[in-house]
């Protein structure tokens, strides 16, 4: 039951991760001079704002999620997975199915990322300003944009190892972001 939990995890995962890079590339290509002027230009600048909003209040919980220790018995996010892939038990009987080298690669890209100085405050800041009111630790700084979009990319790029290494998907981010942008890029007028 353990290793088919682990491979129902990482499904959804590679579906977290799509979403992930997709709002990544609707928030990048929203923030362009063209982009921005075809807003002005519209007067639409109060929608806008609250598309922002709503797109990086779901980045940074899907983000966060991933990471998000166990708390109850029926969690099913990325941590989860790598927590039980520890068990070689489980793990041998994963890789039966999926590809040994690409769940070590997200096995290490895990632990990796785990250890990223910029998650603990993006994840501080997901907890005290987009789930909870709280007070900010000042000895914190705050997530930089471009550090966030970092994390995320290297967060779905661990996500998508998981997946393939477990056997769910054969297909990448890349063949499945293709043409995003360019959709996000028309959204925006760019």
């Amino acid at each position: 039951m353990s290793a088919q939990l682990v491979r129902d995890i990482a499904a959804d995962a590679f579906t977290d991760a799509i979403d992930m890079l997709s709002i990544v590339d609707t928030l990048e290509s929203g923030n362009t001079p063209v982009a921005v002027a075809v807003v002005r230009t519209a007067q639409t600048d109060a929608v806008v704002e609250c598309i922002y909003r709503a797109l990086w209040t779901r980045l940074l919980v899907i983000v966060a999620r991933a990471y998000a220790d166990k708390r109850q018995s029926g969690d099913r996010h990325a941590h989860v997975a790598f927590e039980l892939l520890k068990d070689p038990a489980i793990r041998s009987e994963v890789e039966k199915s999926g590809d040994a080298t690409a769940l070590a690669e997200a096995i290490t890209l895990w632990v990796n990322h785990r250890g990223d100085h910029r998650l603990h405050s993006i994840l501080q800041y997901r907890d005290k300003f987009v789930a909870h009111r709280g007070k900010w630790d000042a000895k914190i700084p705050l997530p930089i944009i471009n550090e966030i979009f970092e994390v995320t990319r290297a967060t779905a790029r661990a996500l998508e190892r998981l997946a393939q290494g477990t056997g769910v998907v054969t297909l990448s981010l890349d063949s499945q972001m293709m043409t995003y942008r360019k959709r996000a890029d028309r959204f925006w007028g760019v």
